[in-house]
């Protein structure tokens, strides 16, 4: 690794910036039906910011693997993997964890895209959005809600498990990693194109509308306008880090969380992690909307104290319990996680539904 570090330069401002624009549109993207990356640009330009050349790399390749039982495995000697692996470890060695788990993400992301070109060889939106509707719930891309949260699940089962393989640059534990990660994204793609097939010769999902929760049914422009809005807004909170003051003001004192506490939440909030978090709610927000003006309105606040007083529902996802999943997520590892855990349901539903008001004061501020 010394030797490819010598002859590399890297620009870890750009590269940072790069790979963060890139994995964050990337996920986004990843919510329209059949989409999957595209690699060879993006290589290009990660090897321009770090002024390295193919030779290196195969370089790297022959010299790290010699003498294990991977030296010669085609998964080892791709020459893309290995860029990422080596600015895995160079982010990893200067004790940059976020970028870290961003390029983790993304190789998660690249395995994705290798796997669906092998699996589909022609794709269907109308099929392929229908079968994602219907698989079983035991399926990791259904129990992780969407693909690009269960692509982010596997990336974090990833990075507990060989952090320290990166770090001790041991050859045998990272071909461990390359065989894994690809085995189990591969595992889960391959059932979702059997039931993506079988469903395309049946003829489901042709011409097929979704129902919303009331029953009503919400045909596929409609969702996409509703996406495209969750996704600005999530970017701006969460990768741009906008905060809107107007929006926390107006949450935290109609809910009467402490302030020092409240800011706490919000900057925690502001992490590219949770994009895809954040924009699952905001959709959810959307989904139970039956007009403008419960925006724009005087309703917006007995919307949103109707969707964090429900109390029972059949169903597995819905607003308030996103809500807490994206608390406890915010709240972990801050130094206000103990003392959270210990307040009484009522506190903690104070700052669910602080979390609740700022969303839904910042979606007002950008679409009134």
């Amino acid at each position: 690794m010394q030797i490819i570090q010598q002859n590399a330069v890297f620009n870890d401002s750009k590269l940072k910036t790069y790979i963060t624009r890139l994995t964050v549109s990337e996920l986004n993207n990843l919510a329209e039906p059949c989409y999957h990356p595209v690699w060879k640009k993006h290589f290009h330009e990660l090897l321009n910011l770090t002024e390295i050349k193919e030779k290196d790399i195969r370089d790297f390749i022959k010299r790290f693997y010699q003498g294990t039982k991977a030296q010669d495995a085609l998964l080892q000697s791709d020459v893309g993997s290995n860029l990422l692996i080596v600015l895995m470890y160079h982010f990893l060695e200067k004790k940059d964890h976020q970028t870290f788990s961003t390029l983790m993400l993304y190789y998660v992301i690249r395995q994705y895209s290798n796997f669906f070109q092998i699996m589909f060889k022609y794709c269907k939106p109308e099929v392929f959005s229908y079968t994602i509707d219907h698989l079983n719930p035991n399926h990791l891309f259904t129990r992780e809600k969407t693909i690009s949260n269960a692509l982010f699940h596997l990336s974090n089962e990833m990075k507990k498990r060989y952090t320290s393989a990166f770090l001790e640059l041991d050859p045998e534990k990272i071909s461990s990693f390359l065989y894994e990660a690809r085995s189990r994204i591969a595992q889960s793609l391959k059932s979702f194109a059997e039931f993506y097939y079988r469903n395309d010769e049946l003829g489901m999902g042709l011409g097929t509308s979704q129902e919303d929760e009331s029953g009503k049914e919400m045909y596929p422009e409609e969702l996409r306008k509703g996406q495209r809005i969750a996704e600005t807004i999530a970017n701006k909170m969460c990768v741009y880090k906008e905060l809107d003051y107007k929006a926390f003001e107006s949450a935290r004192k109609l809910t009467k969380v402490n302030t020092s506490i409240a800011t706490i939440l919000i900057k925690e909030l502001q992490n590219t992690n949770l994009v895809n978090d954040v924009k699952f709610i905001i959709e959810l927000f959307f989904k139970d909307m039956s007009s403008i003006k419960q925006i724009c309105g005087p309703g917006l606040i007995p919307y949103i104290k109707k969707l964090m007083s429900l109390k029972r529902t059949v169903k597995t996802v819905y607003f308030k319990r996103e809500i807490n999943n994206l608390l406890l997520k915010v709240v972990k590892n801050t130094k206000f996680e103990d003392k959270y855990n210990r307040l009484t349901n009522q506190t903690k539903f104070q700052f669910n539904s602080f979390l609740a008001y700022y969303i839904g004061f910042y979606i007002r501020n950008v679409v009134c």
